[in-house]
């Protein structure tokens, strides 16, 4: 009888030592996977190869794991602020004109530099309908 508990407690400690063991896998895995994916351009695909996941649990991860999902966040902004430093540089030191025109449009639109579209709008979407039912009525009058 003696026995028989303690072999329960040694699986028990067995079982929770293994799950730490794993825990602090899956979170090295984690600390891995967001710089690998700062790397490879925030790309996570590369990124998994690199760590040895699947897709599928890199979308685990972001959904249930905020820390992860902050840490994902913050790469991305990261990468698009490096991004923009070169678009900027472009646009200045290059004199890229493509890039001044899309700066402007983006950066610059307080002071009207936008894209003018100009849109048909009808006030009362039912007014064709309302037509057709007038002239309807007007050819059953006569």
């Amino acid at each position: 009888m003696e026995k028989d508990k303690n072999k329960k407690n040694d699986i028990s400690i067995n079982i929770k030592n293994s799950l730490k063991t794993r825990q602090e896998t899956t979170t090295q895995k984690k600390k891995k996977f967001i710089k690998a994916y700062s790397a490879r351009l925030c790309n996570v695909s590369a990124a998994c190869e690199v760590v040895g996941i699947s897709r599928t649990t890199y979308y685990k991860w972001v959904n249930k794991d905020n820390t992860f999902k902050k840490a994902i966040e913050d790469a991305n902004e990261n990468f698009y602020d490096s991004l923009e430093t070169v678009m900027f540089s472009k646009a200045v030191t290059d004199k890229d004109t493509t890039m001044l025109i899309w700066l402007s449009k983006t950066k610059m639109k307080h002071r009207g530099y936008v894209e003018k579209q100009e849109q048909e709008v009808t006030v009362n979407p039912l007014e064709e309908v309302m037509k057709r039912v007038a002239i309807r009525r007007k050819k059953e009058d006569e």
